[in-house]
């Protein structure tokens, strides 16, 4: 399950790098949130720029519902979803307007595009 989903620290990024095909269940977000909360952790609470990368196979709508909720709005500061399809960032508006996520989402369609926009409006020298 875990080989599916590998988090990992980049500068000042925290990089969820999930597996074409995967299927996001509950199972596979709360693998992603251990993952993300070992490295709040080890960076003394610091909350994270977290850019989300993969082009996943399905996406449970009770997962989607939890990876908006408190236990990610406590660690993150500002997400973004790296999806180069427009079908793909349709449905993702949808899904973040019917779950109200308590932290900034935003959806691009590049990693750089993702760095850029987390930098400009995430950190306090661009702010």
């Amino acid at each position: 399950m875990s080989a599916a989903i590998k988090v990992y620290q980049e500068d000042i990024f925290t990089i969820v790098d999930i597996n074409d095909g995967t299927v996001v269940d509950m199972a596979q977000e709360l693998s992603i949130y251990r993952q993300r909360h070992a490295i709040f952790t080890q960076q003394q609470h610091r909350k994270q720029l977290a850019i989300y990368v993969g082009r996943i196979g399905g996406l449970d709508f009770g997962a989607s519902r939890y990876a908006c909720g408190e236990d990610f709005a406590a660690i993150t500061e500002a997400k973004v979803l790296v999806l180069e399809n427009l079908l793909n960032r349709t449905f993702a508006n949808i899904m973040l307007k019917m779950n109200q996520p308590g932290f900034p989402v935003y959806i691009c369609s590049s990693i750089q595009q993702a760095r850029q926009l987390l930098t400009k409006n995430h950190t306090p020298e661009h702010s």
